[in-house]
């Protein structure tokens, strides 16, 4: 279950069982769309001036409750290494409240990003949410252009 620190706050948009969730900011393309197959309690967060005022943040927190899943979402323009660091320091920011969290970062941007392979922020990000969750942690990281769309 979600702990109260995330179903109480003031930045949940929902915590529920419905079966899609898009994640989209107004006025831009980018989307991300989870498919709630089986039902479970999945709670949206508002991270960006919201849950996490100040300094790099995500824009948004998905967290399956049963599945002990977050995923922490960044809707971008192209910029790919920013959306990392995001991400990474929003991380650092709520760690204390996932410890049993396994954690994983999205990114959608708007346009195809040019893979840099020897990106240390990537290369930092992905060591570090496999230290927290272990083996048999599935796609640590995902980013594409226009949507991303995954089963949870």
């Amino acid at each position: 279950m979600c702990n109260d620190f995330f179903r109480n706050n003031e930045c949940k948009e929902f915590c529920d069982s419905r079966k899609t969730i898009v994640v989209k900011d107004s006025g831009n393309k980018q989307e991300y769309r989870v498919t709630n197959e089986n039902g479970k309690e999945i709670c949206k967060i508002k991270v960006d001036g919201c849950l996490i005022k100040d300094g790099e943040r995500c824009d948004y927190l998905i967290l399956s409750c049963e599945g002990k899943s977050a995923f922490f979402v960044e809707l971008k323009g192209h910029k790919l290494e920013k959306s990392l660091n995001q991400i990474d320091s929003s991380i650092t920011k709520l760690i204390s409240e996932m410890q049993e969290f396994k954690i994983y970062a999205r990114i959608v941007l708007n346009r195809t990003p040019s893979p840099d392979i020897n990106s240390s922020v990537e290369i930092k990000l992905r060591k570090r949410l496999k230290q927290q969750n272990g083996k048999d942690s599935g796609d640590l990281i995902k980013y594409k252009s226009g949507k991303l769309e995954e089963s949870i």
